[in-house]
C-alpha cells in the first residue's frame, strides 16, 4: 500500500495524478518484494472504459512480469493505492464528515446499521467516524468484487467483521495521528462474491480507510 499527498489546486487533476503516483509506488513495492526490480516508467495504468467495471484501473507490466491488480482512492489531501499479484483488491479513503438525512437508510441495510452502531459504542468512536468507515467498506467491497461499481451500494453488503489486532505498520496521514484506530479484519461479505474477505480498517487524521483483498475471485 502507498499513500500520496496532494495540493488543492487544480483539485481534480492533482487528485488523479496523486492516485497514479500512489498506484505506481504500491506496484513497485509489491513487485520488489517478489524480487522484480522495475522503474515507474515501465508500468502503465489505464482503466476499464465500459461495462459494469467502468473506471476500474488496469495495470500494464513488461513481459514476464507477474500480473498485478491495483485499486486507487483519494479524498481531500490524500491519495492511497493498494496492489497485489494474487487476486483482487479494493480500497476506499474518505474524509470523515456529517452525513445528510436519509444517508443511513440509502446506503446501509438494517443489519449493517446495527453492526456499525455496536462498533461505535464498543470502540468509543464518534458516529460520523463509523458511518464513514462503513461507507469505505462498501466502496472497497464493490471495487474488490467488481459487482455494482456503477450501481447502488446496496448491491453488496456485510454482516460484520472479526478483528485480529491493529495494523502492524504506520499508515501516513491516518494511523500516525493522535487517537487513531486500526484493525486487521476478516469481513463477512454478503451478496455477489460473498464470504470471508481479508482486509484492514483505519480511522485517524480526519479520514476513514478500508482495504479488502481476495486471493482468488469467487464466481457470482
Amino acid at each position: 500500500m502507498a499513500v500520496s499527498g496532494m495540493h488543492r489546486v487544480p483539485e481534480r487533476r492533482v487528485a488523479h495524478l496523486a492516485g497514479r503516483v500512489a498506484a505506481k509506488s504500491a506496484l513497485l513495492h509489491q513487485l520488489g518484494a517478489l524480487g522484480v526490480r522495475l522503474v515507474a516508467q515501465e508500468l502503465g495504468i489505464s482503466q476499464v472504459m465500459a461495462g459494469p467495471e467502468q473506471g476500474r484501473p488496469v495495470v500494464q507490466v513488461p513481459p514476464g512480469t507477474p500480473a498485478c491488480d491495483v485499486s486507487i482512492s483519494h479524498s481531500k489531501d490524500l491519495a492511497v493505492a493498494v496492489a497485489t499479484t494474487g487476486g483482487r483488491v479494493g480500497v476506499d479513503l474518505e474524509a470523515v464528515r456529517p452525513r445528510g438525512p436519509g444517508f443511513h437508510d440509502e446506503v446501509f441495510t438494517a443489519v449493517e446499521q446495527d453492526w456499525l452502531m455496536r462498533c461505535q459504542h464498543h470502540h468509543g468512536r464518534e458516529p460520523d467516524e463509523l458511518w464513514s468507515l462503513g461507507w469505505c467498506l462498501k466502496e472497497a467491497l464493490v471495487k474488490q468484487t467488481g459487482h455494482g461499481l456503477r450501481d447502488s451500494l446496496q448491491q453488496v453488503g456485510f454482516s460484520g467483521w472479526e478483528e485480529h489486532g491493529p495494523v502492524p505498520t504506520v499508515i501516513p496521514g491516518l494511523t500516525d495521528a493522535p487517537g487513531a484506530f486500526s484493525a486487521r479484519i476478516t469481513l463477512n461479505a454478503m451478496g455477489p462474491g460473498g464470504g470471508p474477505v481479508a482486509g484492514l480498517l483505519a480511522l485517524g487524521g480526519g479520514y476513514a480507510l478500508a482495504v479488502l483483498h481476495m486471493p482468488e475471485v469467487r464466481s457470482a
